[in-house]
């Protein structure tokens, strides 16, 4: 057509190639973009396992630490009273002297969050806002995870005061909630209550138990508004 110079012809067929072309750029870019979409559902239903992984253990941290506080405020109710009459309060005072010190760290299962970030994949998330609010519950976990750290440091001498005036016989731990009997933590409970060196480590000790509480707590309020994000941005992208 074009060396018969026909016009039409040649308009016609540059026209089907130009059509041609765009429908295969526009077919590329909708499977492209159903595979993202796809992929992005992946990612928030990953990522929602492991907010809700992460809800489970501040729960469960929570719980214990709270348990350690209170254990630790019996000691000390015991210790200013300097009295241990009954066998139940020494097997009591054995318990939370076992656990004392015990550190339940504030945990995020963070594995997706970390590989969206490793592999730029950030972006496949078009909601801005859960963008924006995966990265301010990271950084909320690693500032406490900081915290943690000063705690652990600051409480070493508390806890070596308290352990070396300790004798554990205990063979297997099964778990802090199991209560220990009077003759698997040794301890001079009549030294001990006239020790004010003593008893001021046991305060702090609960002190920090109190503290880690409160990271607890916090990350729990971050990670149930994460879990409402998520739920609604799936509701939004249902298969």
């Amino acid at each position: 057509n074009l060396k018969r110079q026909h016009w039409a012809g040649v308009g016609i067929e540059l026209a089907i190639v130009v059509l041609g072309v765009f429908m295969g750029m526009q077919v590329s870019n909708w499977n492209e973009e159903r595979r993202d979409r796809a992929l992005e559902r992946q990612y928030l239903e990953r990522l929602r396992e492991d907010i809700a992984s992460s809800m489970s253990g501040a729960q469960d941290g929570m719980e214990k630490m709270e348990s350690q506080g209170r254990k630790a405020t019996l000691m000390l109710e015991s210790l200013r009273a300097c009295r241990l009459d009954e066998a139940g309060r020494r097997a009591d005072f054995a318990s939370a002297l076992y656990v004392l010190g015990r550190i339940e760290p504030p945990m995020l299962t963070r594995g997706t969050i970390d590989e969206l970030r490793s592999t730029g994949r950030l972006g496949i998330i078009r909601s801005v806002r859960l963008r924006q609010a995966l990265s301010n519950v990271v950084q909320e976990q690693e500032r406490a995870m900081e915290v943690l750290g000063f705690i652990v440091a600051r409480r070493s001498a508390q806890i070596g005061y308290v352990d070396a005036r300790s004798t554990f016989l205990v063979t297997q731990d099964a778990g802090a909630d199991k209560k220990r009997e009077s003759d698997e933590v040794l301890f001079d409970f009549p030294a001990l209550c006239k020790d004010p060196t003593y008893i001021n480590a046991v305060s702090h000790l609960r002190q920090a138990a109190y503290v880690v509480v409160g990271q607890h707590r916090r990350l729990l309020v971050e990670y149930q508004a994460m879990l409402k994000l998520l739920d609604a941005e799936l509701g939004k992208r249902s298969p």
